[in-house]
């Protein structure tokens, strides 16, 4: 047999003077106020230690990249317990939240759906920022994007979670989805300046490798390409093999940034090792037949 449970006098007592209510909301306000700040201290710790074991790990890349992931998760979280709270309030009220929450449901799938691109972006710049991809400053190659866009290359001008901006050599400034990225490169990490030179088939090896030291030791002395070399330049050997011409290859570190000028001086070398006579050019490719 069951009995009836009985409540205690006090909360009788409460209810008869209209404070019941009142005291559940405050209980309820300061549920959530506590939820919010243990959380928010949980992710940023969590996120602060996820930083930190990134590959370029560091004073001036962790601070921004682990405010921007924190302020984000943070806010989700800022929203999700507020809400529950606020419909709970609503039902210690006494408002009928069958409706509200019916309401709140359907417009939040139509907004799901209409944003899916939206949230895409948003989850992938979480992961870019978490993992360290890449930084502001950095250079990276962003290879084709989703939908077949071409390749874009340049330097990391500001990230979000929705977008990276990179500026590319000729100046043009490019907003990036971070969900529209599929892979990217990061040249910072460890630059070099690759060069290859096409000679004739019948250059001997002892030659293309005389040469190529020629160059090592002419890009390492040159006055401005010079102190934008991190190593001394190595010869990577024999690259490619064709009827008409042999590809050696040149390989530098250069400082960050500036691997293209390395390059861009490198083949005004190579152009006067030609001019001189040390390199043989391979033979000219045969054009079609004029049209008469």
């Amino acid at each position: 047999m069951n009995l009836p449970v009985r409540r205690a006098a006090w909360l009788d007592r409460l209810d008869e003077l209209h404070l019941l209510t009142p005291m559940r909301i405050v209980l309820i306000v300061l549920g959530a106020v506590i939820a919010v700040t243990v959380v928010r201290r949980m992710i940023s710790r969590l996120v602060g230690r996820m930083i930190g074991l990134g590959p370029l790990a560091g004073a001036e890349r962790s601070s921004p990249r682990g405010r921007s992931v924190s302020d984000a998760l943070r806010s989700a979280v800022f929203v999700g317990v507020w809400s529950i709270a606020v419909v709970a309030i609503l039902a210690e009220l006494g408002v009928n939240i069958t409706g509200v929450v019916f309401t709140a449901t359907v417009v939040g799938g139509a907004l799901a759906f209409g944003a899916q691109a939206l949230v895409r972006d948003l989850i992938a710049g979480v992961f870019v920022l978490s993992e360290d991809q890449y930084g502001v400053g950095d250079i990276i190659d962003v290879g084709h994007l989703a939908g077949g866009v071409n390749a874009v290359s340049g330097t990391v001008e500001r990230i979000s979670l929705r977008a990276t901006r990179i500026r590319d050599g000729e100046g043009r400034v490019w907003h990036i989805p971070n969900g529209a990225v599929v892979r990217v490169a990061n040249l910072s990490l460890r630059p070099v300046a690759t060069i290859d030179l096409h000679v004739h088939r019948d250059t001997s090896l002892t030659t293309l490798r005389g040469v190529a030291d020629e160059l090592a030791v002419a890009i390492a002395a040159h006055p401005v390409a010079g102190p934008w070399c991190s190593a001394p330049a190595t010869f990577a050997g024999v690259t490619e093999l064709r009827d008409d011409r042999l590809v050696g290859r040149l390989v530098v570190a250069t400082a960050v940034g500036h691997h293209d000028d390395v390059r861009r001086i490198w083949r005004e070398l190579v152009v006067e090792a030609f001019q001189a006579g040390r390199l043989v050019p391979p033979p000219a490719p045969i054009g079609p037949p004029c049209s008469s």
